[in-house]
């Protein structure tokens, strides 16, 4: 019995031991809070003094010990997670229910806080032991205390946040935005640091705002700064703040701000800017570009991602060099590590010291592998209890404050592109959220694309989209914010087949093609998919997008299965034929077919009646059954724009064909058309709700002259949607551009596109009663070819957002702009940019072309001139002084660079020539400029 009681006692004791500190932690909550609370009140003061020693020896030209650094980043790491404990514990009440949540909650909160308090003791003691003569080891390399971020390179932000607020008399509101982890908080308190001890600003007060802040809280954090008296009354510690401020010259650094806060309300004295002899200053950060507007900034600094040598720099400080040094394949591995993380200071500096104990290559290539895979979160291995200091968790602020779930929702579908693809904003991302049905087309298809571009503009001014400039304005998603938008949609890495993105091959796993909801196949060089099985009632597959795989012809076996299917992007593949196992798919909703070489559609396309977008542009399509079109009563959108030429004898009967099926479509927003006669425009623009979006218009053989105004102009239908028009092979010798006398305001607001191609007999382009920026209030492209008869486009001087200028064989052509409106309007020129826009002008077999305007024009946006067999052209209308900073001119004319002429020797070098042996182009030389800054 007596070893029995011994083997108990063995048992029981430590249970026993558990289970009596496990209701110490229910008893002591608020005991262990209040140590946690004073001893960190002790660090805080401890930190204070170290600070104090750093800002007098950095004055000096000293910079701090790595050690006092490392101290100081984990002070701050710990005062954060506790204001943070302290904020939850006042949040709740205590009881006496043990099953209340808010009792389990404090159980939670004190056994955290009994952890963390162990940390702060063990903090204290570094302290201690620290001794302030290590604040000034070294020579100063930078003005940075906390993240080496750019330990050897001018910080130009830090420059110019010192200047507007020393230099700016006018700018009281500064603000410094970008993405999460970008190093904002970084550089402000590098302000905070520079501007301590400088007699200018007394005082320099750094706050911290956060997503919950309040006036109450912003204030207490103030009187605490400046050691002012305390009130529990909002508007007595107002007037205090006030009182104390309001003859000094100060600067608030206001960090992490979320919404607009209301300073005067705080007690900050206005106005800001120079106020007799003071100067009152505010400096905020935020990632939101909206916040800077409803702050009322006046200057902003937009912080963006490090450049590769300050990245791989950080990076490898954070490693430490033990590591790096510790294998001759780790520095390698190294530099691709910091590729994956693009710059995300808050990444590189967690995944350097993730991989700080890993000295095996085998771990940095399998981090690597993750990292590819777009699962960053588990390189950085973060405990449950830690989660919130992790990357994602960190960045997930930004998609957690965007204004709405469809916000959101349009954010997470962006993930669905590859790695570093550019996103065009209309071709790509917004029919996509259309097919997704996170766009609502109502009565106008143009309302439609405003709300996209809204919807766009929203998650660039969150940071969570890059804008990208080109001929096709397209949009970028960081690495690190694909990622965890992926990690998002897999429910925080638990359910990984949710949404899959393949970059090299189609998965041949069968459970992936019927439980993933979406696959992307995007430009991924397939040929073919794989068979897929037959088990149509499990398929959960909702999306597939399998566009810019040239070599895909067939859709493979069994393809049917996959009837869950409601959005099919197939666009830019390599059909020759409609793939008919898409007939089957009675549930689809969008389909783009777009960019294939197919001669005509099948009956069966009829039966897919649940149908609201079919994309079938420039397919060459010529044959389509009677009455197909007239069956898919859901169609909102329909895209038969052809723009490839034409097959005359079939085109002018399909057109008629359809003209009359369209009738039968009541909800049809969105028209894509090819028409050949003015009969055919006349009875389109009778069609009733039809809204014509993309226009072709081919060979009017029975007219010499054609009026935009007269056939269409002044439909209200078509002034609010068309955004292309092409007019191909018309025997007109005069375009005509005239105002609408009944209808004088009329004007194509959402016309971007404008093509005039093979009329050959095209004289002039005549304006009556309109100018151009009236009427082409938008035009952003402009292509004329084929037009032997033109002398010039002079007009395209008053195109006030022309982009892209293209003109091709055009054997008269002698300049672009003529000499004489030159000479009219240089005085305006000389002293107002004209070409505000133009990011590309292109020019080829122009064999009389000798001018393309004159030099005293200005063209700031202008990034590349391409020119090709134009022999006579021995000018560029550049001078010192009007050469844009990114200008690349690129020609495949031998010898054209060389025999041109220089009015100063000076613009020739300040150009730079692109070299064809240094840089692959592409096949289509327009798509040259898609690859340009």
């Amino acid at each position: 019995m007596e070893p029995l009681c011994k083997v108990a006692d063995v048992i029981m004791s430590p249970l026993f031991n558990f289970v009596k500190q496990q209701l110490k932690y229910f008893i002591n909550a608020a005991d262990n809070m209040r140590d946690l609370e004073s001893n960190t009140r002790r660090l805080i003061a401890k930190e204070k003094d170290a600070q104090v020693v750093i800002e007098a020896t950095e004055r000096k030209g000293k910079t701090p010990s790595h050690q006092l650094l490392g101290w100081l980043d984990e002070v701050e790491a710990t005062k954060a997670d506790v204001d943070a404990m302290v904020e939850k514990y006042k949040e709740r009440f205590l009881c006496l229910n043990c099953f209340s949540p808010n009792c389990w909650s404090n159980y939670s909160l004190s056994k955290t806080a009994a952890e963390k308090l162990v940390e702060v003791r063990r903090l204290l003691e570094e302290g201690e032991k620290l001794s302030p003569t290590q604040a000034a080891l070294t020579p100063a390399q930078s003005l940075a205390r906390e993240e080496p971020m750019l330990p050897s390179s001018p910080n130009p932000n830090l420059e110019e946040a010192l200047r507007c607020i020393k230099e700016d008399q006018e700018v009281g509101m500064i603000g410094i935005w970008g993405m999460g982890g970008a190093g904002k908080t970084h550089l402000l308190k590098q302000i905070n640091n520079f501007l301590k001890g400088d007699s200018a600003f007394e005082p320099v007060i750094l706050v911290t705002a956060s997503q919950s802040c309040t006036t109450e809280t912003i204030q207490m954090q103030i009187v605490t700064n400046l050691n002012l008296q305390q009130s529990n009354d909002a508007t007595e510690q107002r007037n205090i703040i006030f009182k104390f401020l309001k003859n000094k010259s100060f600067v608030l650094l206001l960090d992490d701000l979320w919404a607009r806060l209301d300073l005067q309300d705080v007690g900050i004295p206005f106005p800001l800017g120079v106020v007799g002899e003071c100067t009152r200053k505010v400096v905020l950060t935020t990632r939101l570009e909206t916040v800077c507007g409803d702050m009322e900034v006046r200057r902003t600094i937009k912080m963006e991602c490090l450049n590769y040598d300050d990245a791989l720099k950080l990076f490898l400080d954070k490693v430490g060099t033990e590591t790096i040094n510790s294998h001759p394949r780790i520095p390698s591995l190294a530099e691709d590590v910091v590729k994956e993380l693009e710059g995300l200071p808050l990444a590189l500096i967690t995944i350097g010291r993730s991989m700080y104990p890993k000295k095996d290559p085998k771990q940095w290539e399998y981090a690597i592998n993750l990292l590819k895979k777009s699962r960053l979160h588990e390189v950085e291995k973060h405990s449950p209890e830690d989660l919130q200091n992790s990357t994602f968790y960190r960045l997930k602020f930004s998609y957690d404050n965007l204004k709405s779930d469809t916000l959101r929702e349009c954010f997470l579908s962006c993930s669905m592109w590859p790695e570093d693809f550019l996103i065009k904003k209309e071709e790509d991302l917004i029919k996509c959220w259309m097919g997704l049905g996170l766009i609502e087309v109502f009565d106008h298809i143009a309302d439609a694309y405003n709300t996209g571009h809204e919807l766009i503009g929203d998650l660039i001014g969150a940071c969570l989209l890059e804008d990208h400039e080109g001929v096709f304005p397209s949009v970028r998603m960081h690495d690190v914010l694909r990622d965890m938008a992926l990690w998002i949609v897999h429910d925080q890495g638990k359910n990984k087949n949710k949404w899959m993105v393949f970059e090299h091959e189609a998965p041949r796993d069968q459970e992936i093609w019927h439980k993933a909801e979406r696959i992307t196949l995007i430009e991924s060089k397939i040929e073919a998919l794989p068979p897929i099985a037959t088990a149509p009632s499990s398929s959960k597959l909702t999306t597939l997008m399998l566009s810019g795989n040239r070599k895909l012809r067939e859709l493979g076996d069994n393809f049917g299965a996959l009837v869950a299917l409601t959005y099919l992007d197939l666009s830019l593949c390599g059909f020759v034929h409609f793939p008919k196992e898409i007939c089957g798919l009675v549930q689809l909703q969008y389909l783009n077919l777009a960019h294939n070489r197919m001669p005509s559609l099948p009956e069966e396309l009829g039966s897919l009646v649940n149908l609201k977008f079919l994309i079938l542009r420039d397919t060459g399509i010529h044959a389509i059954p009677q009455g197909v079109i007239a069956k898919l009563k859901s169609l909102q959108v329909l895209d038969l724009y052809h723009s490839w030429g034409t097959i005359d004898k079939y085109l002018t009967d399909l057109a008629s064909q359809l003209l009359e099926e369209l009738e039968c479509l009541n909800n049809l927003k969105g028209l894509g058309i090819c028409i050949e006669d003015t009969s055919q425009l006349n009875r389109l623009v009778e069609l009733p709700n039809v809204s014509v979006r993309w226009l072709f218009i081919s060979t009017l053989e029975n007219s010499t002259s054609f009026s935009l105004s007269t056939s269409f102009l002044g439909d209200k239908q078509i002034q609010i949607n068309l955004a292309e028009i092409r007019f191909i092979n018309c025997n007109v010798t005069q375009v005509v551009l005239e105002g609408n006398h009944q209808h004088p305001t009329c004007h194509l607001r959402a016309l971007e596109t404008f093509k005039i191609e093979g009329l050959h007999c095209l004289e002039e382009i005549i304006w009556k009663g309109v100018v151009p920026e009236e009427l082409f209030q938008a035009l952003r492209e402009l292509y004329v070819s084929g037009c032997d008869n033109l002398k010039s486009i002079s007009w395209v001087l008053h195109l006030p957002c022309l982009t892209s200028l293209m003109a091709q064989d055009c054997s008269s052509m002698r300049e672009l702009i003529a000499d004489t409106v030159e000479k009219e309007e240089e005085k305006e020129i000389t002293s107002t940019p004209t070409f505000r826009c133009l990011r590309e002008i292109y020019l080829e077999y122009l064999p009389e072309m000798v001018s393309i305007c004159h030099s005293a024009f200005a063209f700031p946006a202008l990034c590349c001139i391409y020119v090709h067999y134009c022999p006579k052209l021995k000018k560029l209308p550049f001078r010192p002084g009007n050469i844009p900073s990114k200008l690349l001119v690129a020609s495949y004319s031998k010898g054209w660079w060389e025999g041109l002429e220089w009015e100063d020797s000076s613009v020739k070098t300040s150009i730079q020539l692109f070299d064809k042996e240094e840089r692959e182009v592409s096949e289509s030389k327009r798509l040259i400029f898609c690859v340009l800054p």
